[in-house]
């Protein structure tokens, strides 16, 4: 995994382009999934990669994506600020930085998202603290379950993936990037790499449940697979203010587990970044790089 300084040119084209549903309908897929083993309905939207319909024989790899409504586009997304995570892919592989991948863009679970995405095994002792702080407790294994036994074979059948663990990778932001990382841990079968932004490893908003959070840091250095791509970011204004201690036990986990820094995983610090899309937006481009490689 090595790391380099983005392209002007590269730089110009995330730029310059816009939110335009409308130029290319067909290459955003919504789905909903009914009858799941495990949960409730379940929708989000596929985004194709721009040679899908012209290159017919061509398999790609696909990156599963957390907050599907704050993804794509600035009319659904929280304060009104997309990642437009589709530019910046489609961008990166047209400059020869990553191959063309399959987004799919997972809707969360409304006001249960907070328990959709907060790892389970490690915080289920804590179920009392947790109804009383944070208003309720984890189902995040059903929700995996649902991810990889159910979501990701209708993906492989319905679309031309590359559908081994080499060529599966999961990403998100805040407690996305805690549920992205926990993922992989509990099924490295399935995920070569993860994604996390501003993870948000404090749980609480307040950042009062910190035996909770070294629980989670806990399972982690436990539940480690080798073998893998990381990529960590934390900002240092809002709710990123809190998150450097516990990445810096994070990073050290890795460091002791034999993983390198610009090889197999990165964590980067940006002075100045709030908890918001518009920052993941402008430094997403970085960890793509890093776990998408082929």
């Amino acid at each position: 995994m090595r790391y380099l300084i983005l392209p002007v040119l590269l730089l110009l084209i995330l730029g310059c382009q816009q939110e335009q549903p409308s130029a290319e309908p067909s290459r955003f897929e919504p789905f909903t999934y009914e009858g799941s083993e495990f949960i409730g309905p379940k929708s989000g939207q596929v985004y194709l990669p721009p040679s899908y319909f012209t290159d017919t024989l061509r398999q790609y790899p696909v990156l599963y994506m957390m907050d599907q409504q704050n993804l794509f586009f600035d009319s659904l997304a929280y304060g009104g600020a997309a990642w437009q995570i589709h530019h910046t892919t489609d961008s990166l592989s047209t400059a020869g930085l990553i191959p063309e991948v399959i987004i799919v863009g997972v809707n969360h679970a409304s006001e249960k998202r907070f328990q959709e995405y907060l790892p389970e095994k490690p915080t289920a002792r804590f179920d009392s603290l947790l109804e009383a702080r944070v208003g309720g407790t984890a189902f995040s294994d059903a929700y995996l379950k649902f991810l990889t036994r159910e979501l990701k074979p209708y993906v492989d059948r319905t679309y031309r993936t590359k559908p081994g663990k080499g060529h599966t990778y999961i990403g998100g932001s805040s407690m996305g990037g805690l549920i992205s990382m926990y993922a992989v841990c509990e099924y490295p079968d399935v995920f070569a790499s993860a994604l996390c932004l501003s993870t948000h490893w404090p749980v609480s908003l307040q950042d009062d449940t910190p035996e909770v959070a070294q629980a989670i840091i806990d399972y982690f250095a436990a539940h480690l697979p080798k073998g893998k791509r990381w990529y960590f970011d934390y900002g240092t204004e809002g709710l990123d203010q809190f998150y450097a201690p516990y990445q810096q036990q994070v990073d050290s986990i890795l460091q002791a587990q034999g993983y390198q820094a610009g090889q197999n995983w990165m964590t980067q610090a940006y002075p100045g970044h709030d908890h918001k899309e518009r920052f993941w937006r402008e430094r997403v481009h970085l960890g793509l790089r890093g776990v998408i490689q082929e």
